[in-house]
């Protein structure tokens, strides 16, 4: 299934935000795979459309603090949003934000922001009842339990995982983090829990591991598994991902999964911070279908979500995994959900 709500698409120009990720890597994924032959003429079957679940600040302090967690909903919502989008430098100086465009002021992005982090929680519902959901968003891993950096202000895979097992639907998941970014924030939350284990592929270095994080906090935290590609080393990326599953399922048992598929490890991708690994479309499509079917292998269900992904370009990775993985499903060969 591929779930998608419109509503949860963060608008960034309207508060004056420049990052380039564009609303275009959700709806022109969904018009290519509408378009698709095969899939065009069953889309009830694998599209669902909106989802009325919303988290509470409850929900949210299952994976943050009381104080950063609250500071959304009172007079600190502006700076929250500063700190987490990483708006302003050091030196004062505005980054990606131009406040004279905006048409709205930052605190009222709360309600799309809270909209936005309760996607992947709804999903993971989904892919519970039918094996497998895509959720075109979702991949918020530079959220911390006390602050976000990195456009993330919230960690929503983490709030997934926990919400779903308070909620006694899991009881210990794997993290898959395939972002050409290090899940630091994913890493630290689940440093401690022995219930979710957690995976990341990414830039050997570069944002995140350049020191970025906020004054006073403590250096990263190693991942269950961490796989540090070198610039130049793309070659070896397939070989090590695989490599680390094994090593994932032969040490830690789960019941659920969740992946983050990022887009951005393409050459082709827009952010700066990403240049320093850059994989074809060919090695992104080999990528998400060695997990896809290494998770059927293993007979858990999974929800993916789109994470990194810039520039105009970025759907076409989504669009051609999802094109893959649903004429795969569509024709039977799906693994049973399970609560």
């Amino acid at each position: 299934m591929v779930l998608v709500d419109f509503s949860s698409f963060l608008d960034l120009p309207r508060y004056g935000i420049t990052i380039p990720s564009h609303d275009s890597r959700k709806t022109k994924t969904l018009e290519a795979l509408k378009s698709h032959p095969d899939l065009s003429r069953r889309i009830p079957e694998w599209c669902i459309e909106g989802f009325g679940d919303l988290l509470s600040l409850e929900d949210l302090l299952l994976v943050h603090g009381k104080s950063y967690a609250g500071g959304f909903f009172n007079e600190n919502a502006r700076q929250r949003i500063i700190s987490a989008f990483e708006l302003v430098n050091e030196d004062g100086s505005f980054n990606r934000w131009v406040p004279d465009n905006a048409t709205e002021p930052l605190p009222a992005m709360l309600p799309q922001l809270i909209k936005m982090v309760t996607g992947p929680y709804s999903a993971g519902k989904i892919a519970l009842e039918s094996g497998y959901c895509h959720y075109l968003g979702g991949g918020t891993h530079h959220g911390h339990r006390d602050f976000g950096h990195g456009f993330c202000p919230f960690n929503d895979s983490a709030l997934a995982m926990r919400k779903l097992m308070k909620e006694k639907r899991i009881k210990r998941g794997w993290i898959i983090d395939t972002d050409a970014h290090k899940g630091d924030g994913t890493a630290a939350i689940f440093a401690n829990d022995s219930s979710v284990a957690t995976l990341s592929i990414h830039m050997a270095s570069g944002w995140p591991l350049d020191g970025s994080l906020p004054p006073g906090h403590p250096s990263y935290t190693p991942s269950t598994y961490d796989i540090p590609i070198e610039s130049g080393e793309e070659h070896t990326y397939l070989e090590r991902l695989e490599a680390s599953l094994k090593k994932l399922k032969a040490s830690h048992s789960a019941d659920f999964a969740v992946v983050l598929a990022g887009a951005d490890p393409w050459e082709e991708d827009e952010l700066e911070s990403t240049s320093l690994l850059n994989l074809t479309q060919q090695q992104l499509l080999e990528r998400d279908q060695l997990v896809y079917n290494f998770l059927q292998a293993a007979g858990l269900p999974s929800v993916w979500l789109t994470a990194g992904g810039y520039g105009q370009g970025a759907w076409k990775i989504y669009a051609s995994f999802l094109n893959w993985v649903l004429v795969k499903r569509l024709g039977g060969a799906g693994v049973t959900g399970r609560r």
